[in-house]
């Protein structure tokens, strides 16, 4: 048992403190309880002495009424004197066993008294026995003496009883401190210094600190918190520093997935502005591997026709992807991103039916690629499957655009100076017979002559509004910019020709190719009005409807058109129903009621044609 709560005391500082504060709430009780026992027992002292007073007068009035041979106040002195003694006996709780010196001196006293000083009262009250004066006087001093050593007993009694009470005050007092102190002690041992520097780690912690030593080495709660804590800031510190390591490693990552993303991004954006060449392709595979960390690659571009590449780029010291199988088979028999045998990765450039080439990525033997580069080896050829397309699409809209351009010059030459040539060689075949012919007359020859000159003018004047349209281009002042540009050169060359231009559609999006149509019809319509209409005044309108129909009106207040239009001298026309139909619209040529001659033209946009077919589905 002993054992059992010494260990409480070693483990719990709860135990340890409810003892200390027991043991002192015990030391109270007990200087109470003793206070009130020592206290109590001493009560009856001083009543004790008062009686034994009160004796000491009647054992001298006993005296008195004996020498006065009183018989009647004798006897009540003496019965009086021996009820005070019984009171002493029962107040003081004294027998005749107590040893106490207080018990052998009221024992000598009552002795004294019942054997030798009442009978010896009485008989010389009653006469019985003749004594003098001094006598009486004498045995009366003495029982008195007697009862002054029963009070003095009384009074030692009393004292030593004051001295216990005040020595067992002195002793609770002293043990009340000492278990206080202990207490103290105890607090400031086990609970305040435990406690600082559990909250000095916690602190510690808190900033971040990990690494505090706490030198807390105890059995108690206090020490299993302290020990709890220590543990879990080790699991902390390491926690913290496999995150940190994990953080690092995840920084790293991010920042080469931010590599390879601004990569692609500069890549696609080279791509949409067709800015990658042939030539340019061995740079971009070379920044490729830089960002990638991938050597060894190989970039195998292929026409459709041939079986082997055209333009074969390299990067790495160590490939040896095109020794293990031919050109055909490698660019050709790929279609999946694995390895083969040789642990050669093939990447197909393939869009649709068409394939471009290969690109190739070596490994060496046992070492697989991750996913993660697999996925860029596979987007960075689908970006250059798109780059290829784009710029094969480029090169087939630029040939379709050339040939289209190159069938417009040759229609327009052969509409206007080769008409005009055909008639220059008429009249120089008339002008040969007339030469050889006798009866031509000079006024025949001098007709024949001013026709020439007439057509050659004319060819001349042609050829220069065919150069004028030949080199006609959108600059950044789009389509207004444009028209305007084509009116102030009308107005330049014809100054007595009024020209106005009504042009609302700076809010549309328009095509290059409806722009170019839109530009040429307009300049057509007004070369046309300019050169044969023989007004003064030509309006040019541009609007556009609520349903996103444009609407071009070109109008003049000439002579107006006559009944065959397509003569000669109006071979632009047949060019401008040509473009009309290009656009998908319609046009019409026609006699105002006001005079003069309208070119009316529309068509819907593409933008428009999209949102009306976006609204149907």
């Amino acid at each position: 048992m002993p054992t059992r709560v010494f260990n409480r005391i070693r483990q719990s500082v709860v135990f340890r403190i409810g003892a200390l504060m027991l043991a002192t709430a015990l030391v109270a009780v007990s200087s109470m309880v003793a206070s009130y026992v020592i206290s109590d027992a001493a009560e009856n002292d001083a009543a004790a002495v008062n009686q034994s007073g009160s004796v000491r007068m009647l054992a001298y009035k006993l005296a008195a009424s004996a020498i006065n041979t009183n018989p009647d106040t004798a006897r009540l002195a003496a019965d009086e004197l021996t009820s005070r003694l019984n009171k002493i006996g029962g107040i003081s709780d004294l027998n005749g066993n107590d040893r106490q010196a207080g018990a052998e001196q009221f024992a000598r006293v009552r002795a004294q008294w019942e054997t030798q000083i009442r009978p010896y009262m009485l008989a010389i009250a009653s006469g019985e026995q003749v004594s003098d004066h001094e006598a009486v006087i004498a045995v009366a001093e003495h029982f008195v003496d007697e009862v002054d050593a029963l009070v003095l007993a009384f009074q030692h009694s009393a004292e030593a009883t004051v001295g216990l009470l005040r020595l067992m005050q002195l002793g609770s007092l002293f043990a009340t401190v000492t278990l206080v102190y202990l207490s103290l002690f105890t607090l400031s041992r086990s609970v305040e210094q435990p406690l600082k520097q559990l909250t000095d780690c916690c602190a510690n912690i808190a900033r971040g600190n990990f690494q505090y030593n706490l030198e807390l080495k105890s059995d108690d709660e206090l020490g299993l918190l302290a020990d709890t804590i220590s543990g879990m800031s080790k699991v902390i510190e390491e926690t913290h520093r496999d995150l940190a390591k994990r953080v690092k490693i995840k920084t790293t990552e991010l920042q080469h997935s931010h590599r390879i993303l601004n990569f692609q991004f500069r890549l696609a954006s080279a791509i949409s502005e067709g800015e990658i060449s042939h030539s340019g392709l061995q740079q971009w595979l070379e920044e490729f591997s830089e960002v990638t960390g991938l050597d060894n690659l190989d970039l195998c571009l292929m026409t459709p026709e041939g079986d082997t590449p055209y333009s074969h780029l390299t990067h790495g010291d160590d490939n040896a992807a095109c020794g293990t199988v031919d050109c055909q088979s490698c660019a050709r028999g790929c279609d999946i991103e694995m390895p083969d045998e040789a642990n050669v990765y093939r990447f197909p450039l393939e869009s649709g039916a068409r394939n471009y080439g290969v690109l190739v990525c070596s490994q060496p033997p046992g070492q697989k690629l991750p996913w993660q580069q697999v996925q860029h080896l596979s987007a960075f050829a689908n970006a250059l499957t798109t780059a290829s397309t784009l710029r094969e699409r480029g090169e087939q809209e630029r040939r379709a655009a050339l040939l289209d351009e190159r069938s417009i010059i040759a229609r327009e030459l052969h509409d206007s100076l080769a008409q005009s040539l055909s008639y220059l060689k008429i009249q120089v075949a008339r002008l040969n017979r007339c030469n050889k012919s006798e009866d031509t007359s000079r006024e025949d020859i001098s007709e024949i002559i001013e026709e020439l000159k007439r057509g050659l003018q004319n060819s001349y004047r042609q050829l220069r509004e065919l150069l004028t349209t030949f080199r006609l281009q959108i600059a950044d002042g789009g389509l207004r910019g444009a028209l305007l540009k084509a009116i102030e050169h009308y107005r330049e060359q014809h100054p007595e020709i009024g020209i106005e231009l009504e042009y609302n559609l700076a809010e549309v999006p328009l095509t290059p190719q409806e722009e170019i149509h839109l530009l040429q019809l307009v300049r057509e319509a007004s070369q046309n009005a300019v050169y044969h209409s023989h007004g003064d005044h030509i309006k040019i309108r541009l609007n556009m409807d609520f349903y996103g129909e444009i609407h071009v009106h070109v109008e003049d207040n000439g002579i107006g058109i006559g009944e065959s239009p397509e003569k000669r001298d109006h071979f632009g026309m047949s060019i401008m129903r040509e473009r009309a139909h290009s656009l998908a619209g319609s046009i019409e040529i026609c006699q105002r009621a006001e005079g003069g001659t309208a070119v009316q033209f529309h068509f819907t946009p593409d933008y428009a044609r999209e949102r009306k077919l976006h609204w149907h589905a």
